[in-house]
């Protein structure tokens, strides 16, 4: 079985902090026991080649928040020559690995959030500039153009992904070459050059989203970068206040009800209301520095690298007794009801999802649609239309 980016379950088994807390000599390990597959080998034909480092990277410095104009939150967890450009953003709780005599490299203004791996271990990986990799994606031995958009646990491997495309949430791509400006659809994979050829281009939607993803992200360093200054670390770490953003002018602290419990290198930030007796699991984001508020309602079970986020403008709000599992991108706008069961590695943005709703592994659910009280997501569905939605089982 494969653990690259095609197979994230085995990797959130394997990359566990225990393991890393020994280095980058313990994902070493974990790639050199890796199977064949994953160790692709320095003689593999069509391994891409990355281009020089632009002038102006420097070294990120563990534990350091502010490095070349840049924003890297403490918790994330950084291993081997990793360089940075000018006020880029780098969320906590996210991985960026370079293996012995590898480097990775992220351009000027660039934003990775929360919970993504980007991993250069067989190649050297560069990140032009203006780069967006949204929560959970996975970029692994690649080589990533300038303008460039991933979505919510997109995954990419030894591939070349040319300047201004897009690979939306949940897709996968591997082993070729993305043309310059070509969206890869929601949840699509693509692993052949004709897949690949044929992809359709973007609009210009699409590139007024990927500007405001920039501007945030470069306001959003601004506003981190004050908020260490003003407060020091206990600010960016465990439960604090927002930055202030023109969005966002004034600091809120999170409201945590009765008996909430929540693990080791949870992040928790701004306006985020979590009812009683509910528990948060490792490592999970619930960040209201863009969107907000985000309303947890009473008893909710959160489990371990869960995101909850929100575009700016938009809200979060779930409802009581919910479950969401492993991995998962609860992302605004968006509203779920009561009794709300998800199962690991699930996306579900901008939808209504009524009282009941159960999601199974791997699905993806994204649009401006409502999922009926009851209904049951099947494992790795895509659902993006009120069409869809209303064609899936109910209990």
């Amino acid at each position: 079985m494969s653990i690259g980016c095609c197979d994230p379950a085995a990797w959130r088994r394997r990359v566990s902090r225990r393991r890393l807390m020994v280095g980058g000599a313990g994902i070493a390990a974990l790639v050199l026991n890796a199977p064949p597959r994953l160790r692709l080998g320095a003689a593999q034909e069509g391994t891409p080649v990355a281009s020089p480092v632009p002038a102006g990277r420097v070294p990120i410095r563990v534990l350091e928040p502010v490095v070349n104009e840049s924003f890297v939150n403490p918790l994330a967890e950084v291993f081997g020559n990793v360089e940075i450009g000018r006020r880029s953003y780098i969320a906590g709780n996210t991985i960026l690995y370079a293996a012995e005599g590898r480097r990775l490299s992220i351009g000027d203004e660039s934003n990775v959030e929360d919970n993504c791996y980007l991993l250069a271990e067989e190649r050297d990986v560069d990140l032009q500039n203006l780069v967006s990799v949204g929560h959970q994606a996975i970029i692994e031995n690649a080589v990533i153009g300038e303008f460039t958009y991933f979505g919510y646990r997109a995954r990419v491997r030894n591939a070349v992904v040319e300047n201004g495309a897009m690979v939306m949430h949940g897709a996968t791509v591997e082993g070729v070459t993305i043309p310059p400006d070509a969206v890869v659809p929601l949840g699509a994979q693509i692993t052949t050059q004709a897949q690949a050829d044929a992809l359709p281009t973007l609009t210009e939607t699409d590139t007024e989203f990927k500007r405001g993803v920039l501007d945030v992200h470069v306001e959003l360093v601004a506003g981190y970068t004050a908020l260490f200054n003003e407060r020091g670390r206990s600010a960016l770490e465990g439960v604090s206040p927002n930055p202030v953003t023109t969005w966002n002018p004034a600091p809120t602290d999170p409201a945590l009800d009765e008996d909430v419990v929540l693990a080791e290198l949870v992040r928790v930030v701004g306006d985020v209301r979590i009812g009683a007796e509910s528990t948060v699991g490792q490592r999970t984001s619930i960040r209201a520095d863009d969107g907000t508020p985000i309303v947890i309602g009473r008893r909710a079970r959160i489990e371990s690298r869960v995101t909850f986020h929100g575009i700016r403008g938009s809200r979060v709000d779930v409802g009581e007794n919910a479950h969401v599992g492993d991995g998962n991108v609860i992302h605004g706008p968006v509203v779920i009801g009561d009794n709300f069961d998800s199962e690991d590695d699930v996306v579900v943005y901008r939808a209504t999802v009524e009282d009941n709703v159960r999601i199974r592994a791997g699905a993806i659910v994204a649009g401006d649609f409502t999922l009926r009280e009851g209904t049951i997501v099947p494992e790795q569905a895509v659902v993006r239309t009120q069409e869809e939605a209303n064609a899936l089982p109910r209990r």
